[in-house]
C-alpha cells in the first residue's frame, strides 16, 4: 500500500494505490471534505466498483452459463494499482487482468483511474478497455463518502439538490440486498431532498435513470460539495444510519433484480464493450466553502 498525493494550491488530494481509492480531499484552508473511514462503522472512503456494482447475492456471477465467484462491488477496490504517470496535479493508476482476476471475471482488460485537479475541482476519470477478443460485459461505479456535516456546516440542514430540478422515482433494495422491482415515489421535491438517517434503514436509495448530470450536497448559503458525472446513468445515495458521512455514487450498472438472473450480461444498466474499445466514466467533485 502506498499513498500518492497531488495538489494545486486550491485542493490537496491523496490516493491509495490499493483500490485506487481516494483517501483525502482538502481545500486550501486545510478542511477535510472526505469521510476518513472508521472500521467500527465503515472502513471505506471512496471505493471503485468494478466489474460489478452492488451485491452478488449467491456469491457468484455467471458468464455464458459458467459460474465465477466474485464479491460485492467486484475486485477493483482491493486490487493493487500501478502508478503509470504522476505529476504535481495529476496521477494515473492502472490494473490489468491477471490469473487472479480471471478466476472471477474471465476477460482481458485494463482499468485506468485518473485523478486530476482543474482549479477547485477534482476530476476522477475511469477508462475501461477490452484488450481481449470477445465482447466484455461489466458494470462500473464511483462510491465516494463525504463528511456529513460538511466542514463549517455543523448543526445545519444538508440538502441534496439535483441540477435538473427533477423528481426521479426511486428503487430500494429487497431480498438479499438486491434491487427490488417495485418503483417507489421520489425522495425529491422540485429537485431537492433533505436526507435523514432513518431514510437509510432500508439501505441505499437508488435512482435507476437520472436525467441530471450533477447534484449538490450541503447547506443553503453555506458549505456545499458538487458531484458531477459523465457516462453514468444511475445514482446511489447511502449512509450507514447515523454515521457521519453521505455517499453520493454515480453508477453505470446496478445490482441484479430480486429473483432475477445472476448472469453478468443480464445485470441492469451494465455495459458490453467490444474488443479493442474503451469506455470512459467521469466524476467531478467541487467543494465550495
Amino acid at each position: 500500500m502506498a499513498l500518492v498525493t497531488i495538489g494545486n494550491g486550491q485542493l490537496a488530494v491523496a490516493v491509495e494505490t490499493t483500490g485506487a481509492e481516494l483517501q483525502s480531499l482538502k481545500t486550501s484552508d486545510g478542511a477535510e471534505w472526505l469521510w476518513q473511514g472508521d472500521p467500527a462503522v465503515w472502513s471505506g472512503r471512496a471505493p471503485i466498483l468494478f466489474p460489478v456494482v452492488g451485491r452478488t447475492p449467491e456469491g457468484f456471477i455467471t458468464v455464458g452459463g459458467v459460474k465465477f465467484p466474485i464479491g460485492n462491488h467486484g475486485f477493483a477496490r482491493s486490487s493493487i494499482f500501478s502508478v503509470v504517470d504522476h505529476s504535481s496535479d495529476s496521477v494515473r493508476l492502472r490494473i490489468l487482468d491477471s490469473a487472479a482476476t480471471w478466476k472471477s471475471f474471465p476477460f482481458a482488460f485494463s482499468l485506468d483511474l485518473v485523478f486530476a485537479l482543474e482549479g477547485g475541482t477534482l476530476v476522477n476519470r475511469a477508462e475501461v478497455k477490452n484488450t481481449g477478443k470477445i465482447p466484455m460485459p461489466f458494470s462500473f461505479g464511483f462510491h465516494p463518502a463525504f463528511q456529513w456535516p460538511l466542514p463549517g456546516g455543523e448543526g445545519k440542514p444538508h440538502w441534496l439538490t439535483l441540477a435538473d430540478g427533477e423528481k426521479p422515482p426511486t428503487h430500494r433494495l429487497g431480498d438479499k440486498l438486491v434491487l427490488a422491482t417495485a418503483v417507489e415515489p421520489s425522495m425529491f421535491v422540485q429537485g431537492r431532498y433533505l436526507p435523514k438517517a432513518q431514510d437509510f434503514e432500508r439501505d441505499a436509495i437508488i435512482i435507476e435513470k437520472i436525467a441530471s448530470s450533477s447534484v449538490t450536497f450541503g447547506v443553503d448559503g453555506g458549505p456545499q460539495i458538487e458531484v458531477g458525472w459523465q457516462g453514468l446513468s444511475s445514482l446511489g445515495i447511502w449512509q450507514k444510519p447515523g454515521a457521519s458521512y453521505l455517499c453520493i455514487e454515480p453508477w453505470q450498472g446496478l445490482p441484479p433484480w430480486v429473483g432475477g438472473s445472476v448472469a453478468l450480461e443480464d445485470r441492469p444498466g451494465g455495459v458490453t464493450l467490444a474488443p479493442g474499445t474503451t469506455r470512459t466514466f467521469t466524476m467531478t467533485v467541487t467543494p465550495k466553502a
